[in-house]
């Protein structure tokens, strides 16, 4: 039971720190965000030209990504604690926190507050759902086989 315990909040602080980079990384002005994503935009720049259409799939993908990460952290969380997977809860956390996030984008300067962002940000945290439901079956049906 310790065990589990110890588990669990490993967990959650690794969910925790995901938020806080979250957040510093929303503090960033414009400016910052845009040198931060220069590298990998240089890249497909080189690939498919620079344009609107390049800049902004790599802002977006990041979104996306972020919040696939963390939903799939809020899902290991939950079902450290509660021994029970539940993908419905941590969309929801991981869509309202995108929720948060976008607000705080409000008082950044150089950054605004997206419909467009959240909803990106929520079908990330879909499939960071999705992603650990397909590892959670296959380790449950592993774990099955091995039992019989």
């Amino acid at each position: 039971m310790h065990k589990d315990r110890i588990k669990a909040v490993i967990c959650w602080a690794l969910t925790v720190i995901c938020m806080i980079i979250i957040y510093w990384l929303s503090s960033r002005t414009a400016a910052e965000s845009s040198a931060q994503s220069t590298g990998l935009l240089e890249r497909l720049i080189a690939i498919f030209g620079d344009n609107f259409f390049t800049d902004h799939i790599v802002r977006k993908m990041s979104h996306f990504l972020e919040f696939a990460g963390l939903s799939f952290l809020f899902n290991i969380s939950i079902y450290q604690t509660r021994k029970k997977a539940d993908c419905i809860i941590s969309v929801a956390l991981t869509s309202l926190y995108a929720i948060t996030d976008e607000f705080h984008q409000l008082f950044v300067a150089g950054r605004s507050c997206q419909i467009s962002d959240w909803c990106i940000d929520t079908f990330g945290a879909i499939i960071g759902a999705m992603g650990f439901w397909v590892i959670y079956s296959a380790v449950k049906a592993i774990s099955k086989k091995k039992m019989h």
